[in-house]
């Protein structure tokens, strides 16, 4: 049981980083996209308040 709970935590910081490396390089593509919709929601959020 000891020699599993220590895989389990050497594994832990390992799998967090390659999946916030992934998470990056999936969202990069994602946030030039959004950058556009972003200001299309500011205009209506202005619009809303009028």
């Amino acid at each position: 049981m000891v020699v599993a709970e220590d895989a389990i935590v050497i594994k832990q910081p390992v799998n967090s980083d390659i999946a916030i490396s992934l998470i990056m390089t999936n969202l990069l593509p994602y946030m030039q996209k959004i950058k556009p919709l972003g200001k299309m929601l500011k205009q209506l959020q202005i619009l809303l308040k009028k």
